[in-house]
């Protein structure tokens, strides 16, 4: 529950610090009664989660229609909520596994989280993000495995 409260706060305090953002007092304030409606009620935290949980699944079929490739594998992963997290967890944000065979021979992988902050977001944007991220992933290797072309 506490993790969810630090959550809460640390996006209203990301909104707070972007300077790409242009904050009004609205948002502030909509954002501060949205965390103190859920200290009230904490029935809308698994109220919250579930939505969150069936708008990752589009994001999951999004990606997997994206990225259709044989060299590239995704797994989705929601970490499951421990009262001692493990100190060298990968995250406690759901994230998608991306495990990628260059050329058939190295297995190369990486974990693209899906942070708080993404949850805010449309299942589409999202999805587009993550894929930027893989594509990003790809190209790396890629390039080392083949020199820049």
């Amino acid at each position: 529950m506490e993790k969810l409260y630090q959550e809460k706060l640390e996006e209203l305090v990301l909104l707070l610090n972007d300077p790409d953002e242009t904050v009004l007092i609205k948002e502030v304030k909509e954002k501060l009664e949205n965390l103190l409606a859920l200290v009230k009620h904490p029935e809308k935290i698994e109220k919250e989660k579930q939505a969150n949980n069936k708008k990752l699944e589009k994001v999951v079929a999004l990606v997997h229609n994206a990225m259709a490739n044989p060299d590239l594998e995704l797994e989705y992963c929601i970490p499951e909520e421990s009262a001692t997290p493990e100190p060298y967890s990968v995250a406690e944000d759901p994230y998608i596994h991306v495990k990628y065979a260059s050329g058939g021979t190295h297995i190369m992988n990486q974990n693209v989280r899906i942070g708080p902050q993404y949850l805010s977001k449309a299942p589409d944007d999202i999805a587009t993000l993550v894929t930027f991220h893989i594509k990003q992933f790809i190209e790396e290797i890629d390039a080392t495995e083949y020199g820049v072309q």
